[in-house]
């Protein structure tokens, strides 16, 4: 049973923005990325950490594009297969810290737990 992929509604413009400027491979990996959300987690080793004891935060990178990482959450509050949320893609460097910036803003958290992954 496929996931809901997709950005936190009031943000969705932001995150298409994000998909305009970067080079055709670039687009294409995301893309990539995004359909391979539907059915399958992020790589654990992408795990960036857990936000506000709810949103588990990754920074995956994208293939053919080492310079930028597609930043999503699984809402673990929820049933499985969790909701899958993206926040645009971001540079790779600090990209944990970018990832968990850009989503605390999404989901309008306000100084919110933050358990780095290890």
């Amino acid at each position: 049973m496929p996931r809901r992929v997709e950005p936190v509604k009031k943000f969705r413009k932001e995150v298409l923005d994000d998909f305009r400027s970067p080079s055709k491979d670039c687009v294409t990996g995301a893309d990539f990325l995004l359909e391979e959300l539907d059915n399958e987690d992020p790589d654990l080793n992408e795990r960036c950490g857990l936000l506000a004891d709810r949103h588990e935060v990754y920074a995956v990178r994208v293939p053919r594009c080492p310079h930028l990482v597609l930043a999503v959450s699984l809402d673990l509050g929820e049933r499985r297969p969790w909701p899958c949320t993206v926040h645009g893609l971001l540079p790779s460097q600090n990209a944990c810290e970018a990832a968990r910036q850009r989503a605390a803003r999404h989901f309008d958290l306000i100084d919110p737990g933050w358990e780095p992954a290890k």
